[in-house]
């Protein structure tokens, strides 16, 4: 697949510098997504916004993948003036097989102390629990690159600062002969399409009657987004996409 890129639009690996912008790009673009609502109903505080920056950088077991954190800057239109961080990315890298008993853990849910005061955590686990628990079944032991988070400031779209870090990724995947697995919100699901994904489950969670959530006018709960896998998804329920881009070829 041939990308166009905004020349003005740079990739490169974050730094612990980093992490304040990236902390406030996370919480700007997923604060109209319905699972943040309800994760953080009276909104995110600089409590929780502090804790999160402090995760972003802390290093992880082996047994958990090898961690890329990617930022995408909007370049000045002259010469002079700094680079903005637009878009976020963090992918994790399996190189080699491993074994069930490295993979097929239950994981551990986060608590209180770790999420901040004002976030649900039964909400949190039941959702982000899930699908790592889709993303498990899926990928078993099998190496794989997968995309953990992607997301964009909202004042800053289609710039193209999204495809560029996908670019970033699937470039990466393909030069190792590797398999890309993510699991897509709604407003994502066509963006993926376009870099090769292919639908191979879906994670309906009945937002409903589990937390008494309603629709909001507007709101996009994946109505529309893997149909001819799964069909549309049943009432109260919020959709994300489990996908796969194939490795490639050689």
């Amino acid at each position: 697949m041939t990308v166009a890129l905004n020349p003005r639009i740079r990739v490169r690996e974050a730094v612990p510098a980093d992490a304040e912008a990236i902390t406030n790009i996370l919480n700007d673009a997923f604060s109209a997504n319905p699972m943040q609502q309800l994760m953080y109903p009276n909104g995110v505080s600089d409590e929780s916004r502090s804790k999160s920056a402090a995760r972003l950088f802390l290093p992880i077991p082996p047994s958990e993948g090898e961690t890329f954190m990617v930022v995408a800057e909007l370049l000045p239109e002259g010469s002079e003036g700094p680079c903005e961080i637009v878009a976020f990315s963090d992918w994790c890298l399996f190189r080699n097989p491993r074994a069930e008993e490295e993979w097929n853990v239950q994981e551990v849910p986060r608590t209180q102390e770790q999420l901040g005061e004002d976030c649900d955590v039964q909400v949190f686990n039941d959702f982000i629990g899930g699908l790592h628990r889709k993303r498990r079944e899926h990928m078993k032991g099998h190496p794989g690159l997968v995309l953990s988070t992607l997301v964009c400031q909202t004042n800053r779209q289609r710039l193209g600062a999204g495809k560029a870090l996908l670019h970033w990724g699937t470039t990466l995947a393909d030069e190792l002969g590797l398999p890309l697995f993510l699991e897509s919100s709604p407003t994502a699901y066509n963006l993926y399409k376009q870099f090769g994904f292919e639908d191979i489950d879906v994670f309906d969670l009945p937002i409903f009657d589990l937390f008494g959530a309603s629709k909001r006018q507007g709101q996009d709960w994946g109505e529309y987004t893997a149909l001819e896998l799964a069909g549309p998804p049943a009432k109260g329920c919020f959709r994300s996409t489990i996908m796969r881009r194939p490795a490639k070829s050689t």
